[in-house]
């Protein structure tokens, strides 16, 4: 298969949602990957396409960060593109564990054509400038990240920046190499800095670190809408 699925999930309630989303691809006439990286691989319905990763494998530090939605370290979530890349996926869709499967659009055919070469893309968009002259979190970080590497990302290119709870990735493997290591030293930067996590956590980080690897920012709402869809099961 040519793709994954690639998630993250840390408390009851998420290891919950993630077996929901198992269990909509399980009754789903296509079958697809799923990776996830959790603390608890225990609580997780291991079906043959379900790919399990320990955070232990990757940063143990993770095991002791707060588990609610306003305190969680989202950062954690590149650890699931980490491992799906390390068992050969470069096409990756990461997404929340609250995602669910809309059978009617959910088939190979359709997945594969909501990719595009060489991009990170996403159905949902922040208007990238809107965030710089608004001195919003997003855009403050992102230039501190300029600044930090000495490199000035072309804002002209950065008209939008994927919403981060479905997002699509289509890398080379050594370029998609470099971009999570050009995340995991954003991510260093803002724990030094003590830069704040919310809103929208990491988007910044993974916009930045696809432009600066050469990697093209792209909405693709046009042919990714409904594929899937999040189902939140309480406001947070």
């Amino acid at each position: 298969m040519e793709f994954t699925f690639a998630t993250f999930c840390f408390g009851e309630r998420y290891y919950n949602q993630v077996n929901r989303f198992i269990g909509d691809i399980l009754e789903s006439d296509y079958k697809t990957n799923l990776v996830v990286v959790t603390d608890e691989p225990s609580k997780i319905n291991n079906q043959e396409f379900v790919h399990i990763f320990h955070i232990n494998d990757f940063n143990p530090n993770y095991l002791e960060y707060a588990k609610n939605y306003y305190d969680f370290d989202f950062s954690v979530k590149r650890y699931s593109l980490k491992a799906a890349l390390s068992i050969g996926f470069t096409k990756m869709i990461l997404v929340d564990c609250d995602m669910r499967v809309n059978p009617s659009f959910f088939n190979e055919e359709k997945i594969l054509g909501a990719f595009d070469e060489n991009s990170l893309s996403g159905p949902v968009t922040y208007n990238f400038h809107e965030q710089v002259h608004t001195n919003s979190e997003l855009g403050r970080r992102l230039l501190e990240y300029e600044k930090y590497f000495n490199h000035e990302v072309d804002k002209d290119t950065l008209e939008v920046m994927p919403e981060d709870c479905i997002q699509y990735l289509s890398i080379d493997k050594d370029k998609f190499t470099n971009f999570l290591n050009t995340w995991d030293k954003c991510i260093e930067y803002k724990q030094e800095k003590g830069l704040r996590n919310i809103p929208a956590g990491n988007i910044d980080e993974m916009c930045f670190s696809a432009l600066s690897n050469g990697i093209k920012i792209k909405n693709n709402a046009y042919k990714a809408s409904n594929i899937i869809y999040a189902e939140h099961d309480k406001w947070y």
